[in-house]
């Protein structure tokens, strides 16, 4: 199955904001349900997607990579390197 158009917009120039950039997230128009998301060409439920993309924008905001999906973010470290 081919993804269509995506309108999720996570790579956006004009704002210098750049959620996705292997692509492998996309939201498309869906005439039954109004919208399907997808990972890496495969269906995922919208929560998800959703959840993904906060997940993304705490972590641009932190500093970090911004398409690493499904890793553990349950350690913090200060400056020094220490676990906060």
């Amino acid at each position: 199955m081919s993804v269509k158009e995506d309108i999720g917009n996570l790579n956006n120039n004009k704002l210098y904001k750049e959620l996705d950039p292997t692509n492998k997230l996309s939201l498309c128009k869906d005439g039954k349900k109004g919208q399907q998301a997808y990972y890496k060409g495969k269906k995922m439920e919208y929560l998800d997607y959703m959840q993904e993309v906060t997940d993304r924008i705490e972590r641009k905001k932190k500093g970090k990579g911004a398409d690493n999906i499904g890793v553990f973010q349950g350690v913090c470290f200060d400056n020094q390197g220490n676990i906060t």
